[in-house]
């Protein structure tokens, strides 16, 4: 995002609005990438695991991916090669958000209706006076 346009709101509201249409659709989630902004910051210290895990934990603050934690996602595995991205050093995080609101819809149970071979199907479509003996 553009710095200028930082800290308004606006991931915020592109969220709130997944959200939204997660549950208007009644999907059970949601499955994303993040990028873990901050780890060029301590990438000699800590691997990328270790930085995950320490922002999971509420140990270590990232920029991206605490504010997407707050607001209900979780965290499923670390993605190598996910960006051009210097400052994640090119990893990203594979993220989730279950919908709290989903409900299964009722199945009911599939009757397989038997049809017929194509020929018998035909030879019923074809008048009687042209059909052969």
């Amino acid at each position: 995002m553009r710095p200028d346009y930082q800290g308004r709101g606006v991931g915020g509201k592109l969220i709130e609005a997944r959200f939204e249409l997660v549950r208007a659709l009644n999907l059970r989630g949601m499955v994303a990438g993040s990028l873990i902004t901050d780890y060029h910051r301590v990438a000699r210290e800590v691997s990328p695991e270790q930085y995950v895990q320490d922002v999971v934990a509420g140990k270590r603050f990232d920029s991206n991916l605490s504010k997407q934690l707050r607001k209900g996602f979780q965290v499923r595995g670390l993605i190598p090669n996910y960006t051009i991205a210097d400052s994640s050093c090119h990893y990203g995080v594979e993220i989730v958000w279950d919908n709290p609101d989903y409900r299964p819809a009722h199945r009911l149970p599939l009757h397989v209706v038997p049809r017929r071979p194509a020929a018998l199907r035909y030879q019923r479509a074809v008048p009687p006076a042209y059909r052969s003996a």
